[in-house]
């Protein structure tokens, strides 16, 4: 894909983000100064996490560089534990949305541990069965949803399978599929050709803006392809080459999943694992 159309979807995200997410910045400053969660702040820290991924993606598209990468992976560990404290919270004092889930639970494959993903991974099924209860559409069964479950079950071993396939009752869309078959070929050209078509979907349903109809409805979705990365990190966790994917776009990401620095920062560690204190996660 031609850089430049790409660009057009970052600079439209980028627009928005200016116009509307950059209001408070009195709020953002002392969010950063003391990022710790409970059940009394976390539908704050939920609003904080476009912010925060605004602040170093933008930066990082334009100049890639490691620490505003540790700042994207901060901005998914922010949102993972707004995840965790809801499916913990039995007052819900909010509704967690089902539709930003898979891209996040995507992200956690890749920039979490096996704790990480594993809470995660029951996360999405709590999620699931309150969808289900409220007679709500389970999104994304053909797409991000599935192949979330199913790289979880890769890295896993299948240790939950029978706990997820009851509530995919749709094959992944052929493309998905594809791309799910051949990630690991030694075919590089085909493998190119695969993650290209990839993107080029992932552009197209970005600039749709019905959550119906894309499984990209947020910021962080569009301009950062989970879905298209955690595979590439896939491949790479095999030990089998990255180097050959000269996308424009996805190049720039290719040396930050070679690095294997999946560490957030220090406040966000931290507050991850003041959680886990609080909810007696071990």
């Amino acid at each position: 894909m031609k850089k430049k159309v790409f660009d057009r979807l970052v600079e439209k995200e980028l627009k928005k983000f200016k116009n509307y997410v950059l209001d408070d910045d009195e709020f953002m400053i002392e969010f950063l100064s003391n990022m710790s969660i409970d059940f009394d702040n976390y539908i704050t820290h939920d609003t904080v996490f476009g912010d925060y991924f605004g602040m170093h993606f933008y930066p990082f598209w334009h100049n890639p560089n490691q620490e505003d990468f540790t700042g994207i992976i901060d901005s998914f560990m922010l949102e993972y534990m707004v995840c965790t404290m809801y499916t913990h919270d039995p007052e819900k004092k909010f509704r967690y949305m089902l539709v930003g889930a898979s891209s996040l639970f995507l992200g956690i494959l890749m920039f979490g541990e096996e704790k990480e993903r594993d809470i995660m991974f029951h996360s999405m099924i709590n999620l699931i069965k309150e969808y289900i209860a409220m007679e709500y559409s389970v999104n994304y069964q053909d797409t991000t949803l599935q192949e979330a479950f199913l790289l979880y079950d890769i890295y896993t071993g299948g240790k939950n399978h029978d706990l997820w396939t009851p509530y995919i009752t749709k094959p992944l869309t052929p493309l998905y599929q594809d791309c799910m078959d051949n990630i690991l070929s030694d075919d590089e050209e085909k493998v190119k050709t695969l993650l290209s078509d990839m993107l080029e979907y992932h552009v197209k349903q970005s600039n749709n803006d019905s959550f119906v109809r894309s499984e990209f409805t947020f910021a962080s979705q569009r301009v950062f392809p989970t879905e298209i990365l955690a595979l590439i990190h896939y491949r790479h966790t095999q030990g089998k080459s990255i180097d050959f994917i000269d996308d424009k776009i996805l190049s720039v990401f290719v040396p930050y999943i070679k690095a294997n620095n999946f560490r957030p920062s220090p406040a966000v560690e931290k507050a991850r694992n003041d959680m886990y204190v609080l909810l007696g996660i071990k």
